[in-house]
C-alpha cells in the first residue's frame, strides 16, 4: 500500500508535468482534475487575547453556504497551533456563526 508520503511526492510530479505542459501550450487543459468543490475560509480573530498570542477561529463554508467544519488557532510568534473542535463544540459554532455570513456564487 502506498504511504501518503509517496501519493503526495507522485502527485507533484504530475502537477509539475502538467506545469510544464502548460507553459509550452497556454491552452492546455489539466485534465486530472476529477471535480473541484469551493470552501470558504473564514478567519475570526477573538479579542482579549494576550500580548503577542491571537487566538480565534477558522470557519470552513461551503458554496451552499452551510458551515461545514471549523478549527481553534493560537498564534504566537511565528507559530500556529490548529485545533480540531470536537462535534459538540462544532455544534455550537455553527449555531453561534451559521447566520452571520452569506455566500453567494454566480
Amino acid at each position: 500500500m502506498e504511504s501518503n508520503v509517496d501519493r503526495l511526492g507522485r502527485r507533484m510530479v504530475e502537477l509539475n508535468n502538467a506545469l510544464q505542459d502548460k507553459r509550452t501550450n497556454p491552452d492546455y487543459g489539466f485534465e486530472n482534475v476529477k471535480s473541484v468543490d469551493m470552501l470558504i475560509k473564514f478567519v475570526i480573530t477573538l479579542d482579549g487575547s494576550e500580548n503577542g498570542i491571537n487566538d480565534g477561529i477558522y470557519i470552513y463554508m461551503n458554496d451552499d453556504g452551510s458551515i461545514v467544519n471549523a478549527e481553534y488557532f493560537v498564534k504566537e510568534n511565528d507559530d500556529v497551533t490548529i485545533i480540531s473542535f470536537t462535534d459538540e463544540q462544532l455544534e455550537l459554532i455553527i449555531e453561534l456563526f451559521s447566520d452571520v455570513f452569506t455566500v453567494n456564487v454566480d
